[in-house]
């Protein structure tokens, strides 16, 4: 969260579900209950900061129920996620998630993951701030970074 607020509007965030195979198969779990719902909230959801936010809640949802925690953590009813998440629209969803999400790893991985300008960043706020800074941003968190220190 605070790499977003630090860089959020001097950075293009791309959050991408980890779905191996749109068929069920995910990165941390069976059957992509968890990333179908996210699918469905983003894909109703553009605003980057609200995706953000959506994100830090269901991390640090109890929920047992990714439906349910989806509503809790957006502006969306548990139904509206439900049959999105469930449905046609859901599968074609977790589709385009797989292919963006294999095209970036392709093989054996950990999440989360970062990539800035295509090069891998160890996913750690000093890490991504330094290679952020470096890659000529122009937020004014690099202002404190010294050049020798990038």
């Amino acid at each position: 969260m605070k790499l977003f607020n630090d860089f959020g509007d001097y950075a293009e965030f791309k959050l991408v579900p980890a779905v191996r195979h749109p068929d069920g198969s995910c990165v941390d779990e069976s059957g992509c209950k968890w990333e179908a719902a996210t699918s469905c909230v983003f894909a109703r959801q553009p605003d980057q900061a609200d995706r953000v936010t959506f994100l830090a809640c269901m991390d640090e949802s109890s929920s047992k129920d990714p439906d349910q925690a989806a509503a809790k953590c957006s502006t969306f009813s548990e139904s509206e996620i439900k049959e999105c998440s469930h449905g046609t629209e859901g599968q074609k969803l977790l589709e385009a998630a797989s292919a963006d999400f294999n095209a970036a790893l392709p093989g054996s991985t950990t999440i989360p993951h970062t990539f800035i300008d295509e090069s891998d960043v160890e996913p750690d706020y000093s890490e991504l701030k330094k290679s952020l800074c470096k890659s000529g941003s122009a937020a004014p968190v690099c202002s404190s970074v010294k050049p020798n220190v990038i």
